[in-house]
């Protein structure tokens, strides 16, 4: 019985994570994968850069502390056409409720179609529904540094024609850091992802994506007429049973290097840069190395900024090519900002 769980978790977990923009399952399954495939078309298309540049509602899977950069109420759909047919969706809405301090809420979907590409006399089709509702602070201490939480409610359904249905729920937590500078104009942050105890299934237990991720940004150039910044990101998995292992090549053979665990064999690198040219349309590129796989991305993109009173309107794409697997996956995401009021008359 035990066994056969396993397989039918393996089978859920596989369309959205052994392909997942973060890690692929080596040796274990895991529960809540689907939420590391990265989320919004932007820091997509920088490589998946972002954790120390997060200024936006897509802030709440990067970064929690980036949420303090938000000046007014912002809501963000994004949609990401995943392989196999899957799809990934996010609905977030945030703001300031008071000056320094941002709330968010988000939910999470993952859209996987019926897994009945096996014959019944060998296997019952499986169906599988994966969401996730979360919530957001991000407080700025000072003009510089500002600081994150979030949490999540994570379910995962598991359906088999003539079996019991597995499934299983759990929190999660994110803890963020971020500081900001503009002189000289750089960034950085930090994030941990996802921490929380496995889910408990009918007979078997799954791990969470846990992960930290550490990032740089540097606004290289700004002013009225062209902004460009550029970002790096590293990511790599979290767990005290976790160790180090060096390859025997030595350093020379660096790119081998791996975290050692029970689901995932990972460290992530991401390159990207962004440039807005007159605050309206926006071009970037990138690319995410997975050491340790043969699965990297060259990614690019563009946005689109217009002002109808009284929203700021963005509309962003991003595509990226998974060369070893031969295939693609394109997202888009749409933004509305309501702008700022004016200022209060001084007294």
């Amino acid at each position: 019985m035990k066994s056969r769980l396993l397989r039918e978790i393996a089978g859920a977990v596989i369309i959205g994570a052994l392909t997942s923009s973060a890690y692929a399952i080596t040796n274990g399954t895991q529960a809540g994968a689907f939420l590391m495939i990265a989320n919004g078309a932007r820091p997509t298309a920088m490589g998946e850069a972002f954790t120390g540049v997060a200024d936006d509602l897509t802030a709440v899977s990067w970064n929690p502390a980036g949420l303090a950069a938000l000046s007014s109420m912002q809501t963000m759909l994004s949609y990401a056409a995943w392989f196999a047919d899957t799809g990934f969706s996010t609905v977030s809405v945030g703001g300031p409720i008071f000056p320094g301090h941002v709330i968010a809420g988000t939910f999470y979907a993952f859209h996987v179609p019926r897994i009945a590409n096996v014959p019944e006399e060998i296997e019952a089709p499986v169906d599988l529904s994966e969401y996730a509702v979360g919530a957001n602070y991000a407080w700025a201490m000072t003009d510089r540094v500002s600081i994150g939480a979030g949490a999540r409610i994570l379910s995962t359904d598991i359906r088999q024609q003539g079996s019991p249905s597995s499934a299983a729920s759990g929190a999660l937590l994110d803890l963020g850091f971020l500081y900001r500078s503009d002189n000289p104009p750089i960034s950085g942050g930090f994030v941990l992802q996802n921490m929380g105890p496995s889910l408990k299934f009918r007979d078997a237990e799954a791990p969470t994506p846990f992960w930290a991720r550490l990032g740089f940004g540097w606004r290289a150039y700004r002013d009225e007429w062209l902004n460009l910044t550029g970002a790096f990101d590293t990511s790599f998995p979290v767990d005290t049973r976790y160790h180090m292992q060096w390859p025997d090549g030595g350093i020379a053979e660096f790119y081998k290097t791996s975290i050692k665990g029970p689901s995932q064999n990972r460290f992530n690198f991401g390159f990207g840069a962004e440039c807005w040219f007159a605050d309206v349309l926006a071009l970037r590129g990138g690319y995410t190395v997975r050491m340790g796989s043969d699965i990297s991305s060259p990614s690019a993109g563009a946005g689109l900024r217009f002002t109808v009173q009284p929203f700021v309107y963005t509309v962003d794409y991003s595509y990226s090519f998974w060369g070893a697997l031969s295939s693609n996956v394109s997202r888009v995401s749409f933004a509305m900002r309501l702008l700022p009021g004016p200022a209060a008359p001084a007294e």
